[in-house]
Formats: structure tokens, C-alpha cells, sequence
């Protein structure tokens, strides 16, 4: 009793990828963890997270279309990519899949939204970056959540920012990052 968790239920309130999301993250072979409240709204923040990095990439490259930045940041930029694909590449290839969704997670929170975004805003990181390390974290978190991540990919689709058609379909090139 009391211990049983209706995803039907966590699914209307929280949406199936927040439902997704905790149940992968807090999952670790051999062990007992519980899930709860707090997980779940914690993944439907994720969701929102990523619609609102979305909202303002989609936003800034139709304001500014030719926006082609470059330099050094950009190239320490991309190094964090490829570094971040291969250690989620790794942890999934080991079955490890809550490490590799909670590596995702808290790179794309800490570092793409509270770092790379603000150094977007402020011109230090350019646009056409930006616009891959989305992409990027789109195709990370695509196997944990899958519904919403393919919503924004589509939107992507749409602004002309990728010509992969459908974000299941598209590359995981390791060691690489395309633009």
C-alpha cells in the first residue's frame, strides 16, 4: 500500500516524458530507490527547460539569420560537446542508462542553459553554436524523452536549423559534432 506509483495518473499530470524521465534517472542496477512527487516535477521542469532553450534559439536565428560567429569559445565549445557525446555514448554502451540520462540532464541545465545560453546573450558564444548544441542535447536526451524532444526537433525542422527530417532517424556521430 502507498507504494505504487499510477502512470496513467503521472502521465496527465506531469506528461509521459517527465514520467520517463524520473523512473530512468532514478533507476540503478541492484538498487532500491523510490521515485516520488519531487522526481517527477523536477523532469516536468526539464520539459520546460528545454521548450524554453528552444524558444530562444528559434527566437534569436529569426532575428538574426546570419549570425556566424566563431573563435576560441567556439572551439572549447564544441570540445565540451564531443567530450559530453562520448561520455553518454559510453554510460549507454555499458547500460548504464540513468547515469547517461542524469549526465544529459544536468549538463543540459547547468551547463548549455546556465552557461552557454547567457554567453549567447552577451555575443561570447555565437548563434550557429548554439543552435548545434541543441541539437545536440535533443539527440542526448531523445532515447529518455522521446515525445518532446521530436516536438522541438520539428520546430527545428520548420526554422530551417536542421535538414535531418526526423530526429530518430538522424546521426549520433560520435567524436564528431555536425552542424
Amino acid at each position: 500500500k502507498g507504494n505504487v506509483v499510477n502512470p496513467l495518473e503521472i502521465t496527465q499530470r506531469y506528461g509521459a516524458d517527465a514520467l520517463r524521465m524520473a523512473l530512468i534517472i532514478r533507476s540503478s542496477p541492484g538498487l532500491d530507490k523510490s521515485v516520488g512527487e519531487a522526481d517527477f516535477k523536477a523532469m516536468r521542469n526539464l520539459t520546460n527547460k528545454l521548450w524554453n532553450a528552444a524558444r530562444f534559439i528559434l527566437l534569436q536565428s529569426s532575428q538574426n539569420p546570419s549570425d556566424v560567429g566563431g573563435g576560441a569559445e567556439d572551439d572549447t565549445f564544441q570540445n565540451h560537446l564531443v567530450q559530453l557525446q562520448a561520455q553518454v555514448t559510453q554510460n549507454l554502451e555499458k547500460l548504464q542508462i540513468g547515469l547517461a540520462a542524469e549526465t544529459a540532464y544536468t549538463e543540459f541545465w547547468h551547463w548549455y542553459c546556465d552557461q552557454v545560453i547567457e554567453q549567447v546573450k552577451q555575443g561570447q558564444i555565437s548563434l550557429s553554436q548554439a543552435v548545434l548544441g541543441l541539437k545536440t542535447f535533443l539527440k542526448l536526451l531523445h532515447p529518455f524523452m522521446p515525445f518532446v524532444t521530436e516536438a522541438i526537433w520539428q520546430q527545428l525542422v520548420a526554422a530551417q536549423l536542421t535538414s535531418e527530417p526526423l530526429l530518430v532517424t538522424s546521426q549520433w556521430n560520435l567524436g564528431t559534432i555536425e552542424p
